[in-house]
C-alpha cells in the first residue's frame, strides 16, 4: 500500500459576508421533493394539491417564490408563477439541508493545495460582542499609537469561492455557501492540517484531511477536521502502478522500465535486488519495507519521506536467484536429512522462486559443502552419512 503525507497550511481571513448555511427546514424540502418527483416545472396549484391543500393559491405561489429565493427551485417564466429544481436544490435534498442565509461577520478557513479541490474548508460565524470587543481594542490601540493590522481586501482565493455551488464544512459536514463578501477584513490566525494520500493497488485512491483549525481569542476552541475529500481530477490520468514505480525507482535507483516490466510480469508490485544488497531477514523473507524519500510531484506536490511497507522482492537475475536458492536450500536443513529429505527441501525452496529456473543443490553437493562448513547444520548431514543412510 502507499502511503503518503504532507502538511498543509491553513489561513483565515475574518470579513462582513453572507453565507447560506444548511439548516433543517422540512417545509422546503417537501416543495424541492415536489419538484424532483414530478421531474419538470411546478406551479402554485402543485404546491396546494400535493402539499397544503384547500389554500388560496397567492399561498402556493409565495411558497414558491420563497424556495426560489432560497435556491431551491429556478423560475422557469418572468412571473415566477412556475420554477423547477435547481443544482442547489438537488444537493439540498441529498443532505436533507437548506441553505439559509446569514449576514454577519464570518471567519473562512481557507488553503491553497493542488489536492484539495474545495478551498473554503469552513466558514465560522463570530460572536458580535467579541467582533465588538475587537473593534473596540483595535480604537483604543490606535489612539495609544499602537501598531496594528490594517484592513485589507479579502485574499484571491476566498473572493473566488464567492457564488460557488455550496460544500460540505471540514469540520462538521454541514452545508454551507458564500454568496456575499465585503471588500475589505483582516487577516485571522494560521495553522497547518494534514493530507494523507493512501492507495491499495485494489482499490482507489483515499485522501484524507485530519488536524485542528486555527483558534485564537474569537474562536477559542479549535475546530478538529477528519474528513475524507473528493479526488481531483489529476487522479484520472494516474494509476497505482505509475505512482508506485516512481517512489520505488527514486528510493532504490531501479530504472522505471524495469520496474514496469516486472510489474506487469508478476501482476503485483514487487522489487528486484541483487542478493548481496538483501539481509538475511529479507533473503528468509522475500519482503522488504522501502524508505522513500521526500518526493516531489509536478500534479500532486511534494511529499514527506514514507515507506513502502512489507513489499515483495525477487533476484534480479538468474544468477541472484540460483545464489538465493542455494542459500535457502542449505538453511533450510534444521534436522536429520537423507537424501531424498534433501531433495523434497529442495522442491520446497524452489517453489518460491516463480519468475527464475534455479536449480537446488544435489545432496552429494550439500554434503561436500558440510564437510568444509563445519557447524550444526554440516552436522545434520554428516551424522546420517556417517551412519550409511546414505547408500
Amino acid at each position: 500500500m502507499i502511503r503518503l503525507s504532507r502538511t498543509i497550511p491553513i489561513n483565515c481571513f475574518d470579513v462582513e459576508a453572507t453565507v447560506a448555511v444548511g439548516r433543517q427546514r422540512p417545509e422546503f424540502l417537501a416543495v424541492a421533493q415536489l419538484a424532483a418527483d414530478l421531474k419538470r416545472p411546478i406551479s402554485s396549484r402543485d404546491v396546494l394539491r400535493e402539499l397544503l391543500g384547500p389554500r388560496p393559491e397567492v399561498l402556493g405561489r409565495r411558497v414558491i417564490e420563497r424556495c426560489i429565493a432560497l435556491g431551491l427551485l429556478n423560475s422557469t417564466d418572468s412571473r415566477n408563477s412556475e420554477a423547477e429544481l435547481s443544482e442547489a436544490g438537488a444537493l439540498a435534498l441529498e443532505h436533507g439541508e437548506v441553505l439559509v442565509p446569514e449576514e454577519g461577520v464570518w471567519r473562512f478557513y481557507l488553503v491553497d493545495d493542488p489536492l484539495v479541490p474545495n478551498k473554503l474548508l469552513h466558514a465560522e460565524r463570530l460572536e458580535s460582542d467579541s467582533v465588538k470587543k475587537e473593534r473596540d481594542a483595535a480604537k483604543n490601540a490606535r489612539n495609544r499609537g499602537d501598531r496594528l493590522i490594517r484592513s485589507e481586501h479579502p485574499p484571491e482565493i476566498l473572493s473566488s469561492c464567492c457564488g460557488d455551488l455550496p460544500s460540505k464544512s471540514a469540520h462538521h459536514g454541514q452545508l454551507f455557501q458564500l454568496t456575499e463578501l465585503a471588500k475589505s477584513g483582516t487577516s485571522g490566525p494560521k495553522g497547518s492540517l494534514r493530507l494523507d494520500l493512501t492507495w491499495d493497488r485494489d482499490s482507489d485512491a483515499m485522501l484524507n484531511l485530519s488536524g485542528t483549525l486555527p483558534s485564537d481569542s474569537q474562536v477559542r476552541n479549535p475546530r478538529s477536521v477528519d474528513v475524507n475529500i473528493e479526488l481531483p481530477e489529476v487522479f484520472d490520468d494516474l494509476d497505482y502502478q505509475t505512482v508506485w514505480t516512481n517512489l520505488v525507482s527514486l528510493s532504490t535507483d531501479t530504472p522505471l522500465e524495469e520496474l514496469d516490466e516486472w510489474f506487469s510480469t508478476a501482476g503485483e508490485a514487487v522489487i528486484p535486488l541483487a542478493f548481496d544488497a538483501m539481509s538475511e531477514n529479507e533473503h528468509k523473507g522475500f519482503r522488504r519495507n522501502v524508505a522513500v524519500p521526500r518526493s516531489k510531484w509536478k500534479q500532486l506536490g511534494a511529499f514527506d519521506a514514507t515507506n513502502l511497507e512489507n513489499t515483495l522482492i525477487v533476484p534480479a537475475s538468474d544468477t541472484d536467484a540460483q545464489v538465493w536458492l542455494e542459500w535457502l536450500h542449505w538453511n533450510s536443513i534444521n534436522d536429520y536429512v537423507t537424501p531424498h529429505q534433501i531433495e523434497e527441501l529442495g522442491k520446497d525452496q524452489l517453489a518460491r522462486f516463480p519468475y527464475h529456473k534455479p536449480r537446488p543443490l544435489s545432496p552429494s553437493a550439500l554434503l561436500a559443502q558440510a564437510l568444509t562448513t563445519r557447524n550444526e547444520r554440516s552436522f545434520f548431514l554428516l551424522a546420517t552419512s556417517d551412519l550409511g543412510l546414505w547408500s
